[in-house]
């Protein structure tokens, strides 16, 4: 059976040196279960990509993975804040039959996982275990009987916000809340998700209410797809006082892959290159203001030209490790592992 303690540090090792010649590092890496605690591969599924197949415009499929040597993966299912509350499960529904699709149609390879052993029985046999995860808790509609619906549909993550708050959690990219950190519902989600025994995912909530989490939680909880702080000053990252808290409670914190969560450089160049477009933007947002596929492919060029000049904003593994190792100096090497957010971020460490 691979060894579970030690995939925070091979993940280290392995990300600073991985050339051909370095036979050890590898061998350790390979021997290692490796997790990835975040992706938004699902949304690539459910417009019906074939994951079996490598993909030369995506960021995972099953030969990268195994490749990667990555052996449990969680797949999350996305949805956002201000979709109506009647159209989040539906959705939610076809992300995961798709993912089971993908399953069904692959099952020397990957597998679905509902139980820690259910997930080592799948790695000993040599298979991907695949992690069901909802990032959003709109998702879940305002009813606690849905959380128990996703449960027995396999879900065993929920996350519970998004870049917008919702009526009962409060986002980190919220500059004025309605309410400190969770309401009453917003506890009773916690305490459902303890019942039950789903994790609770604190990525992308506010600071009041990940406190708020961690004052009510029965178990350990995550932060699925997060970076640190005080490396790169974003209110998607976690303080130095999160970071122990989130230790504390017997939780982990999964590194973030994003430029934008990593170098504070990546930001203030990238704002700049958007300001200085900002007229252009605004023009060309009322030029195509009702043709979506035109207004899309003219910000294409944008992006593509702020990208240029991004090029020699130097962000790379060493910097992933730069955050890994900042957390393992905090608390020690037991609460950090990866939340890479592959297929869900528009740019990643060369």
């Amino acid at each position: 059976m691979k060894n579970l303690r030690i995939v925070p540090l091979v993940m280290a090792g392995v990300l600073l040196s991985c050339s051909a010649a370095e036979h050890g590092e590898l061998s350790l890496h390979q021997s290692a279960l490796v997790a990835d605690m975040h992706s938004d591969t699902a949304l690539r599924m459910l417009r019906g990509f074939d994951f079996s197949q490598r993909d030369s415009t995506g960021h995972m499929d099953i030969p990268r993975l195994r490749e990667g040597g990555i052996d449990l993966q969680a797949f999350a299912c996305w949805v956002s804040t201000d979709m109506p509350p009647d159209e989040c499960l539906p959705r939610i529904e076809l992300m995961i039959d798709s993912l089971d699709s993908q399953i069904a149609r692959n099952p020397d390879k990957i597998g679905l996982c509902r139980t820690a052993s259910e997930a080592l029985d799948l790695i000993d046999a040599g298979k991907i275990a695949a992690l069901l995860a909802i990032e959003n808790g709109v998702a879940i509609a305002g009813d606690l009987d849905n959380l128990q619906h996703f449960y027995d549909r396999g879900v065993r993550i929920l996350t519970l916000t998004h870049t917008a708050s919702s009526d009962w959690c409060i986002s980190s990219a919220d500059t004025m809340p309605a309410f400190p950190g969770l309401t009453d519902f917003g506890r009773s989600v916690v305490q459902k998700m303890n019942a039950l025994g789903m994790i609770v995912d604190v990525s992308h909530a506010s600071p009041e209410a990940v406190a708020e989490v961690l004052r009510i939680t029965s178990d350990p909880i995550i932060a699925s797809h997060s970076c640190v702080r005080a490396l790169c000053d974003h209110d998607r990252n976690l303080t130095d006082d999160q970071i122990r808290t989130i230790a504390a409670n017997g939780g982990v914190i999964g590194i973030n892959f994003y430029n934008g969560y990593l170098a504070d450089e990546w930001n203030e160049r990238t704002d700049a290159a958007y300001d200085a477009r900002r007229a252009e933007i605004d023009s060309l947002s009322e030029l195509y203001k009702d043709d979506d596929t035109k207004r899309r492919e003219a910000m294409w060029e944008i992006r593509r030209a702020v990208r240029a000049e991004l090029a020699n904003v130097r962000v790379d593994v060493g910097t992933v490790v730069d955050h890994i190792d900042y957390i393992v100096r905090v608390v020690g090497p037991d609460y950090v592992g990866l939340g890479s957010d592959f297929d869900g971020v528009g740019s990643l460490p060369d």
